[in-house]
């Protein structure tokens, strides 16, 4: 219950602040004009006494919620997440307070003549100490230098070239600060977690790290941020200033390119999408002339974007927007025309990979205010940019893969805005390319291969798709591509499939524990990355399972059940793993009677910026009796060299059969984290989830 009364202290405390405040306003007023009142007036201290009753109930209202205020502050839960330096001064100046605000009614209300001189200071005295315990609860709430911090905060400068941007310092922690400092700060750290420096940030809290480099969708600080507003769990909380859809890309992107903490922007692979979103960073001298000019109506881009027509504003304050319909070969007349609504806004438009074509570019000349066209991969020749002839701001032209030849440079000869072209793989010739780029120096004409230019063109792999990842009979398997027209290849042996291996034209059955790997291929484009996953066969039902001592307190799931009950965990978080810290485990399974065993399979987490490892060996002994326990086989299992993320293995031990009814599995851990680690030497965690016995 006190805890309960506790938690209101955030509520009340405001009360105490707004009465005192508005008592001491009155004392101001009643003493600038009391001499013009005609009503008798308190001579010992100046009050009229046309608000002398007023004054006297808000002062009594100021003295209980003071005390209250205290009262619930003193026995709010803390949880260790505030500075105990902070939380000293404040408790002590608000102790402070409570007692002026007792003594400054006390000496309203004397009839002693001395006593009532003092009056006035005091209540000078209470509004000062209101103002340091004001100060102290705003520290802890926000952080030791929230007052300060708008006198010393760095105007964040525009950029030529967002490229030059540190990712983590310019881009990233701003948002920290602005977010989420406000909980996780030097003073206040809910959770364990401080987030204003890099090395508290690789931490994490008390649940580990927050982070998992190269992995976004595994990351806990991800998950939160998607997790809805009512959850109690969504960071940050309901209540406090959300990330935008923005933010929260931009979040996602450093985390998949490594949560580098020092990497400039121009060093890491950037999608269209963050590219966008980037341009708010860098000084972009438009001359489009946008006076008069309203910005499209949000209704307006709902419509078309049911069309298939993606509109973004380039930034809050200009009207100007980017237009995306790349890799739409649906694309039409009538589609094109819709947006002659809307063609004085157009400043960007995105056609690559569609079937954009020579016959519908006359709409693209009537976008008077374009200053980038995407035509990258369509079918439009030199005859169609005569069309682009009077787009006087058009700054950047990208006709990578397109049919244009040699007549193009007549046409870009005549722009006088143009900044940078894209003509590799065209059909120009490269001496003309050259005559050009002599005659126009500040045109940067890109004719060599770009590694942005084909990142476009990069397949994803398949997704390998069953309805779980334990089965006992058999278990139906699909290969889904990512995109149309592509192939897939697959192997079932663990080894690395390529156009030699089998092709996957529909489902299949697997009927014994298989690592699956699939790639994806098209003509022109550039084969996949590898894709895998591992379906999992269990043999025996276990009847019972003993472990050798019981898990760590905070990972116990379901318990000793946990390793037999079929359900796979996927995040140290999910509540389906059974952790120890530096402990070994051994494990005695009874299959309820003598029968033929011949395997086991062990499924294990590994988290490093968790502190969460594989184990460095697993051990296989089986019993008839439960008693005598004859050793089967063991595996060694290398220590991770290196950092990476989640990842869950199925670890298959395979041995000759034997009869036996008690199988012991002896799990052992690392113990330590290895050298290479960022606490080298600390306590580390083994996870496991399910143990399977064939």
């Amino acid at each position: 219950m006190s805890e309960l009364i506790g938690r209101f202290h955030p509520l009340i405390v405001h009360l105490p602040i707004g009465i005192l405040v508005l008592g001491f306003l009155m004392e101001l007023f009643s003493r600038f004009k009391g001499d013009k009142q005609d009503a008798g007036t308190n001579v010992g201290t100046g009050h009229a006494l046309s608000l002398r009753p007023a004054l006297s109930f808000v002062l009594k209202v100021a003295v209980v919620s003071a005390v209250v205020a205290w009262f619930t502050g003193w026995i709010m839960p803390k949880e260790g997440e505030f500075d105990e330096a902070l939380v000293r001064w404040h408790f002590w100046s608000a102790a402070g307070l409570t007692v002026c605000t007792v003594l400054v009614y006390f000496l309203y209300e004397t009839k002693n003549i001395r006593l009532q001189k003092y009056y006035f200071p005091a209540f000078c005295l209470a509004m000062l100490l209101l103002t340091l315990t004001g100060h102290y609860g705003g520290s802890l709430t926000h952080g030791a230098n929230h007052l300060t911090a708008p006198l010393t905060a760095k105007k964040v400068a525009k950029v030529n070239d967002v490229n030059t941007l540190q990712i983590y310092a310019d881009v990233i922690e701003p948002i920290f600060k602005q977010k989420c400092w406000s909980c996780h700060n030097e003073s206040k750290q809910k959770g364990g977690l401080l987030m204003t420096t890099p090395e508290a940030l690789k931490k994490g809290g008390d649940g580990g790290a927050i982070f998992v480099a190269n992995d976004a969708a595994a990351s806990v600080f991800v998950q939160r941020l998607h997790l809805p507003l009512e959850d109690e769990k969504h960071m940050p909380p309901e209540g406090k200033v959300q990330l935008t859809k923005n933010e929260i890309r931009l979040m996602e992107w450093w985390i998949t390119q490594g949560a580098d903490f020092e990497k400039t922007v121009g060093e890491v692979e950037k999608p269209d999408q963050i590219k966008e979103i980037l341009k708010s960073y860098e000084e972009r001298e438009y001359t489009v002339d946008t006076k008069g000019l309203k910005a499209i109506a949000p209704e307006k881009i709902t419509k078309l974007a049911k069309n298939g027509i993606t509109v973004i504003p380039l930034n809050e304050e200009s009207p100007l927007v980017y237009v995306s319909m790349s890799r739409d070969t649906a694309l039409s007349n009538s589609k094109l025309k819709r947006l002659k609504t809307i063609k004085k806004n157009i400043a960007e438009i995105d056609l690559s990979f569609s079937n954009m074509n020579d016959k519908w570019m006359s709409h693209l000349g009537a976008f008077e205010n374009l200053t980038k066209i995407k035509l990258q991969h369509t079918q439009v020749t030199s005859k169609g940019l005569r069309h682009l002839d009077d787009l006087e701001y058009l700054q950047s032209l990208n006709l990578y893969a397109t049919e244009i030849d040699d007549k193009c440079f007549d046409i870009f000869g005549e722009m006088e805005a143009l900044d940078a072209l894209y003509l590799w793989q065209t059909k120009v010739n490269p001496e003309s390319v050259k005559t050009y780029a002599e005659a126009h120096p500040r045109v940067k004409v890109n004719y060599g291969v770009d590694e942005n230019t084909f990142s476009d063109v990069q397949l994803k792999p398949p997704v390998i798709m069953a309805e779980k990842d334990m089965f006992e009979d058999t278990l139906r398997v699909t290969l889904g591509g990512t995109f149309r027209d592509v192939a897939v290849y697959y192997t079932l042996d663990g080894t690395v499939p390529d156009t030699t291996s089998m092709r996957y034209n529909e489902p299949f059955l697997i009927d014994k524990t298989t690592l699956v790997k699939a790639i994806t291929t098209k003509e022109g484009w550039q084969t996949s990355g590898v894709g895998d996953a591992t379906f999992v066969k269990a043999g025996y039902k276990i009847a019972n399972i003993r472990l050798s001592r019981p898990p760590h307190e905070r990972y116990q799931a379901k318990g000793k059940k946990t390793l037999i009950d079929f359900e796979k965990g996927e995040i140290f978080t999910d509540g389906k793993w059974l952790g120890y810290e530096a402990e070994h485990l051994t494990t005695t399974l009874d299959i309820g009677e003598n029968q033929a065993v011949k395997g086991v399979v062990v499924s294990a987490l590994e988290d490093t910026n968790s502190y969460i490892f594989f184990p460095k060996a697993i051990k296989v002994a089986t019993s008839k009796d439960g008693n005598s326990f004859k050793s089967q086989t063991d595996i060694n299992i290398p220590i991770a060299k290196e950092g990476h993320p989640p990842e869950t293995k199925s670890f298959l031990l395979n041995f000759e059969e034997t009869e036996a009814r008690y199988v012991q599995v002896n799990i052992l851990g690392t113990l330590k984290n290895p050298k290479w680690h960022p606490a080298p030497g600390a306590k580390n965690w083994i996870f496991v989830d399910e143990i399977l016995v064939n």
